[in-house]
C-alpha cells in the first residue's frame, strides 16, 4: 500500500471504528443507529453555527469596506455615489459565482431543496465557502436581500459534508441536511425552535421524522451564535396587546391584504428572474446590472439597501411616516426581486419580514387614524405583518409564528399574528398554490417533496394495504368452486389453509384457470397450490419489504398473517394495491 493510499484510507477506518465503538456502547443496532444520528446532528449543528458566524463577520467586514473606503473614493459623485455600490458588488459576485459554484446564486433555499429531492442531500462543501463570500458581497455592498437564505445554504452544505465524513446512511442524509439548514437559520435569528420549524416545514416538508435530531442541531448552532454575539433578541420591539376583541376583524382584513401582497412578491420575483434569464447579456455581468438598478432605487430610498433590519425595527416602533411605509412596500419588493433575479446571492426571508413590517405599519396608521380608541398603534400591525407576509411567502405557518416570537421575545399579541398569518396563507394557496421557494422548483419539474411522500408509502405496513374480504380456502376445495369464488371476489389469488386453519400457501387465478381446463382436472386445490413461507407477510411488515419479496418470488400476491407462530391468515396483499399507494404518493407531489 502506498503512503498516499494509507493516508486517504486512515480517516475512513478511524470513522468506522468510532462508529462501531459507539454502536457497541449504546446497545441494540437500531437504537444505536438513531443515537449515532443524534451525534451527527450535534456536529452538523455546531458546524452550521460556525459557518453562520463566519458569514456574519464577513458581511460586517464587506459592509464596512463598501460604505467606508469605497464610498469615499466615489465621494466626488455626491449622494449619487450610493447608486454604484451594489453594481460594484455585483460586478465581483457574477464572475466569482460562475467560476466556483453556480448553485450559490439566488435564494439558497430552493437549491437546498433541490439537493434533498434529487441528490439525496449531497451538497458540495465548496458551496458553503462560495455562498459566504458571494452573499457577503451582494448584501454588504447594498444589494436588497436577506441573511437567512445564505445561512440555510451554508449550514446545509456544511452539514452535508459532515454527514458524508461520518458515513451517515443515505436514508438519514436528508435529516442531516435539514439539521444544517435549521442551524443556519437559528444562528442568524437566535431562534432555535423557529429554525427547526423552518427546516421541517420547508426543507423536508414534514414535521415528524428525526424531530429530535433537527432540534438538537438547531440548539447547538444557536449556542455557537450566542457565544460570539450574545443572547439578544433579533429585534427590540415595544410590548403590544390586543386593544379589543373587535380589533380581530381588522387583523383578519389585514391578513387578506398581506396575502395579496405576498402573491405580488412571489409573482414579481418570478417575473424579474425570468426576464434576466432571457436578457441577452453575459451571465457574469447580470448581477452588476441588477446592482445598478437597485442603486437607482436606493438613490431615492436608501432604506431598501441590505437586510433592512433598522427599518423593520423602526416600523415596529411606529417611527416611520405612513407615506414612507406605503412607498417602501413596492420598492423593497422590486429591489429584492432585482438583486436575486439578476444572479445576486441572498435570501428572501428577511425581505419578507421587511415587507410585512412596512405593510403592517402603513395599514396600522390608516386604521388607527379611523378608530383611535379601538385599535393599537401602527407598530402592532407592523409586528403582525412580519408573521403574515413571512407565512404567506414561505407557506410555513408554524415557522412564521414561532420565529416571530423568538426574535422579538414577546408572546402577547399571538392571536392577531396567528389569525393574519393563516389568512395570508389561505390567499396565497388559492391564488398561487406554491411558496416563493417551491414555485421555481415546480416550474423545473423537480419533485421536491416526492421523497417525503414515497418514504411515507414505503413505511406503510401490509396491514394498511391488504384486502380483508378474501376468505381462505381449504386444501380439499374443488378447483371449479375456488375459481368461481376468485372471480366473484375479483381476487388474483386466494390463501390456502390446512385442516388446522393455518395458511400453507396461495393459489393464483392463473393456476385455477389452467387446472379447470386440464384433462384430467386436479381433484383439489392441494395439487396446484404454491407453498412456502416466502409467500407469507406479517401485518407489520413495511411495503418496501413486501414489494421486495414479491419481486424475489416473481409473485403478484402474498398471504398476510398476524403471527408467525399461528400462521392464521388475516388478508391478502397484492402487488397492484401496493403500486396504487405509490402512485397516489407521487400524485400528491
Amino acid at each position: 500500500m502506498t503512503q498516499q493510499g494509507a493516508a486517504t484510507r486512515l480517516p475512513s477506518q478511524l470513522i468506522e471504528r468510532i462508529k462501531l465503538a459507539f454502536l457497541r456502547l449504546t446497545g441494540l443496532s437500531l437504537v444505536a443507529d438513531e443515537n449515532y444520528l443524534l451525534v451527527a446532528a450535534l456536529i452538523a449543528g455546531l458546524t452550521a453555527g460556525l459557518g453562520a458566524t463566519s458569514f456574519l463577520y464577513c458581511l460586517r467586514a464587506v459592509h464596512a469596506v463598501f460604505f467606508g473606503p469605497v464610498q469615499d473614493l466615489l465621494g466626488w459623485l455626491g449622494p449619487s455615489a450610493v447608486m454604484f455600490l451594489p453594481a460594484l458588488g455585483g460586478l465581483i459576485v457574477g464572475p466569482f459565482v460562475a467560476r466556483f459554484a453556480p448553485e450559490a446564486r439566488g435564494h439558497g433555499v430552493p437549491e437546498v431543496m433541490t439537493a434533498v429531492a434529487t441528490r439525496a442531500g449531497k451538497i458540495s462543501g465548496r458551496v458553503a465557502v462560495v455562498k459566504i463570500l458571494a452573499s457577503a458581497l451582494s448584501i454588504g455592498s447594498g444589494g436588497s436581500a436577506g441573511q437567512e437564505g445564505p445561512m440555510v445554504q451554508i449550514g446545509a452544505a456544511a452539514a452535508s459534508a459532515v454527514g458524508r465524513r461520518m458515513r451517515v446512511s443515505p436514508q438519514h442524509m436528508r435529516t442531516i441536511v435539514a439539521c444544517g439548514a435549521a442551524g443556519g437559520l437559528a444562528a442568524v435569528f437566535n431562534a432555535p425552535i423557529g429554525g427547526a420549524m423552518f427546516a421541517l416545514e420547508v426543507i423536508t416538508g414534514e414535521l415528524t421524522p428525526a424531530f429530535g435530531a433537527v432540534i438538537l442541531a438547531s440548539v447547538s448552532a444557536t449556542v455557537v451564535s450566542r457565544w460570539f454575539f450574545g443572547n439578544y433578541p433579533s429585534f427590540m420591539v415595544p410590548r403590544y396587546d390586543l386593544v379589543s376583541n373587535w380589533e380581530l376583524l381588522l387583523y383578519a382584513l389585514f391578513g387578506i391584504v398581506a396575502g395579496l401582497v405576498s402573491v405580488g412578491f412571489i409573482r414579481m420575483s418570478e417575473s424579474i428572474e425570468s426576464r434576466f434569464e432571457h436578457l441577452q447579456v453575459p451571465a457574469r455581468l447580470k448581477p452588476a446590472l441588477g446592482g445598478l438598478l437597485v442603486g437607482l432605487i436606493a438613490r431615492f430610498a436608501p432604506q431598501i439597501m441590505g437586510t433592512g433590519s433598522t427599518t423593520i425595527e423602526a416600523a415596529t416602533w411606529g417611527r416611520l411616516l405612513p407615506l414612507t411605509l406605503a412607498l417602501l412596500v413596492p420598492l423593497k419588493m422590486l429591489a429584492t426581486s432585482t438583486t436575486l433575479g439578476s444572479g445576486g446571492s441572498g435570501g428572501v426571508f428577511g425581505p419578507s419580514m421587511y415587507i410585512g413590517a412596512v405593510l403592517g405599519g402603513a395599514f396600522g396608521w390608516a386604521v388607527h387614524a379611523l378608530l383611535p380608541a379601538s385599535t393599537a398603534g401602527s407598530g402592532a400591525y407592523a409586528l403582525v405583518g412580519i408573521g403574515a407576509v413571512v407565512g404567506g411567502t414561505a407557506l410555513a405557518p408554524l415557522t412564521a409564528i414561532i420565529l416571530l416570537f423568538e426574535m422579538t421575545d414577546d408572546y402577547r399579541i399571538i392571536l392577531p399574528v396567528m389569525e393574519a398569518t393563516v389568512l395570508s396563507i389561505v390567499v396565497v394557496r388559492a391564488l398561487v398554490g406554491e411558496s416563493i421557494y417551491t414555485l421555481k422548483l415546480r416550474q423545473q419539474n423537480i419533485p421536491y417533496y416526492a421523497g417525503v411522500e414515497l418514504e411515507r408509502a414505503r413505511a406503510a405496513t401490509a396491514a394498511q394495504a391488504m384486502r380483508t374480504d378474501i376468505p381462505p380456502i381449504g386444501e380439499n376445495t374443488d378447483v371449479v368452486a375456488a375459481m368461481a369464488m376468485a372471480a366473484r371476489l375479483r381476487a388474483e389469488a386466494l390463501p390456502v389453509v390446512n385442516d388446522a386453519g393455518e395458511v400453507v400457501g396461495l393459489v393464483t387465478m392463473a393456476r385455477l384457470a389452467e387446472a379447470a381446463a386440464a384433462d384430467p382436472r386436479p381433484a383439489s386445490i392441494a395439487e396446484i397450490a404454491e407453498r412456502g413461507d416466502q409467500l407469507l407477510a406479517g401485518t407489520g411488515e413495511r411495503l418496501d419489504a413486501v414489494l421486495t419479496r414479491l419481486g424475489e418470488n416473481e409473485a403478484d400476491a402474498l398471504a398476510v398473517i398476524a403471527s408467525r407462530d399461528g400462521k392464521v391468515p388475516v388478508g391478502v396483499i397484492f402487488r397492484r394495491d401496493i403500486m396504487r399507494i405509490y402512485e397516489r404518493a407521487l400524485r400528491r407531489t
